[in-house]
């Protein structure tokens, strides 16, 4: 304060201010479009290598023990956790989360884990078909009630309901011969 009671406000010079000006020099519009363009590639170009993500995840679902083939399950769907939403396959990254969320859980068998896993694989590979042919809103809509879905069959699969129940998942179960 000063001596007569009135606070003071000091401003330091901004240097920044003073190297590039008031405000940011705006881009040309041909160069959003290259950005745009740039974007689109990558996004063709993640679909791709999402599809071989998703194909060595079946593999090593199908070839490998669960127990062996954990460690390496669980780094392809966190990886797919992580990218999925950067290029336009969010809900493919939900169920990817939805198995690493299942992986870091203690006790489940191996007979289980197999079930669980196939089941997310086989999610995943659906909706990244549906993110493609139909965009990823669309998609998003369906990704919602698989996830409650794939909540209620990994509940299912790790305390399954005693027979008489009125379990309508041991009615499907038991409907195709499990």
């Amino acid at each position: 304060m000063s001596k007569d009671g009135l606070v003071r406000i000091v401003m330091p010079p901004n240097r920044l201010k003073r190297k590039i000006g008031d405000g940011a020099p705006e881009l040309p519009e041909s160069a959003a479009l290259l950005f745009q363009d740039a974007i689109s590639k990558l996004k063709r170009q993640y679909s791709e290598h999402l599809a071989r993500e998703l194909n060595d995840l079946r593999t090593l679902v199908d070839t490998t023990s669960p127990e062996l083939g954990e460690s390496a399950i669980f780094a392809v769907a966190h990886r797919i956790r992580g990218e999925g939403r950067h290029f336009g396959y969010t809900c493919v990254g939900c169920i990817a989360d939805s198995l690493c969320t299942f992986l870091e859980a203690p006790g489940y068998t191996a007979t289980q884990a197999k079930a669980v896993i196939r089941l997310h694989a086989d999610t995943m590979i659906l909706l990244k078909a549906d993110c493609d042919t139909l965009g990823e809103g669309a998609a998003a809509a369906k990704a919602r009630i698989l996830s409650q879905e794939i909540a209620r069959a990994v509940k299912h699969v790790l305390r399954p309901c005693e027979g008489g129940s009125g379990c309508d998942i041991d009615e499907q179960c038991a409907s195709i011969g499990r």
